[in-house]
């Protein structure tokens, strides 16, 4: 059964090799950092400034998620082959956004469709006036929100 749990430090290698891994199976991904610049993203300081959940089974990390706690802004939900499609990442999804009820944002790339149609079921809306034409990746990103649970 999969659980979750927050990040300590020594998950965060596990994260950037979930991330690094994606960027590296994904065809219409170019790569514009390097692994190890990847990687040393992942710093034990990170847990100071965002909040990450983590998704793990029988101690393996399937996923995580990523949030600023001041805005509810949601730069990376990421996870392992093994953990889609299986209730992992809205599992993810809905400790954000219990922990920031009032709503969310993220960024999801427009070739990601798969994405695209995850958070729609999970009731993202995109925001078109936020659109980035001009991403390092040349693929265009959207902007979704989710409104809260007021909504």
């Amino acid at each position: 059964m999969t659980s979750l749990r927050p990040a300590t430090a020594t998950d965060l290698p596990f994260c950037a090799a979930i991330i690094n891994d994606y960027i590296d199976a994904t065809e219409w991904l170019p790569r514009t950092i390097s692994r190890d610049a990847v990687e040393a993203l992942f710093v034990p300081s990170l847990l100071d400034q965002r909040t990450l959940f983590i998704a793990e089974e029988q101690g393996e990390i399937l996923g995580y998620l990523s949030m600023n706690p001041q805005d509810g802004f949601v730069p990376a939900l990421y996870l392992s082959p093994a953990a889609r499609g299986k209730g992992t990442g809205r599992l993810l999804l809905d400790a954000a956004k219990a922990a920031h009820p009032d709503s969310l944002e993220l960024t999801v790339f427009e070739r990601n469709t798969e994405a695209l149609r995850f958070y729609a079921r999970e009731g993202f809306v995109e925001d078109p006036s936020r659109r980035d034409d001009k991403t390092d990746e040349g693929i265009p990103t959207l902007w979704l929100r989710w409104p809260g649970e007021a909504a």
